[in-house]
């Protein structure tokens, strides 16, 4: 049975991978700097000090790295200030549904956990956590699967009673090393075919979670 759900934040949870496209990009233009997109991609999954070395490896140790972020993450707030955190479709529904359920949720994210806990409060999906593993809280990040287990053991759920929600290559890595259910939900990024070989299952919408679980809990009950 699935005893616990364990989410990535980022274009998971909420459209905020678009939008980091989009900060990293006025980030580059208005400190004349390279960010592209082939470097904002590398972005993806990695925790704080990965993010950190790729960033200086392209664009050389002397930038000043932190003013960059605070610039990035300036835009970020402007535009949520204005529009609010982007939720991804179904996911309220979705943890109506396990917290109806008494199925405990998870967050489990490369982000730093200050940044992490002000995006997911201001969504108002907090309340609906037993807990939150941020990317400063293991030594390994996606796609090593320490996260998940960390999650897992904060759910007091064996990692293979759980199901990680993905949307990128090293999170459907991280999750299927996990050992437990993975369930893969497109996004920015299209995740190569011999990735998602061997995963629990493709899916549109974190609506169509549901339904799966529902089926999948019946089926064993019996």
């Amino acid at each position: 049975m699935v005893k616990g759900v364990i989410f990535d934040m980022d274009g998971t949870m909420f459209d905020t991978e678009h939008l980091s496209t989009v900060t990293w990009q006025m980030t580059g233009e208005k400190l004349k700097l390279d960010i592209n997109d082939r470097l904002i991609e590398s972005f993806r999954g990695g925790n704080p000090a990965q993010i950190r070395k790729l960033f200086h490896e392209a664009l050389g140790p002397d930038v000043d790295y932190d003013h960059v972020k605070e610039v990035k993450h300036a835009f970020f707030e402007m535009l949520t200030e204005k529009d609010g955190i982007p939720i991804k479709k179904g996911l309220f529904e979705l943890m109506d549904y396990l917290r109806e359920e008494k199925i405990p949720m998870a967050v489990a994210t490369s982000t730093a956990r200050a940044r992490a806990e002000n995006i997911i409060r201001r969504a108002g999906a907090y309340e609906y956590l037993s807990a939150c593993v941020c990317g400063d809280a293991v030594e390994k990040s996606k796609p090593e699967p320490d996260i998940f287990w960390k999650a897992a053991e904060e759910l007091g759920c064996s990692p293979k009673e759980c199901l990680v929600l993905e949307d990128s290559t090293a999170g459907v890595l991280a999750g299927k090393a996990a050992g437990g259910f993975i369930i893969y939900i497109p996004d920015e990024t299209d995740v190569p075919a011999e990735v998602l070989d061997g995963i629990t299952g493709r899916m549109d919408s974190l609506l169509d979670v549901i339904g799966w679980i529902k089926e999948v809990n019946r089926k064993r009950e019996r």
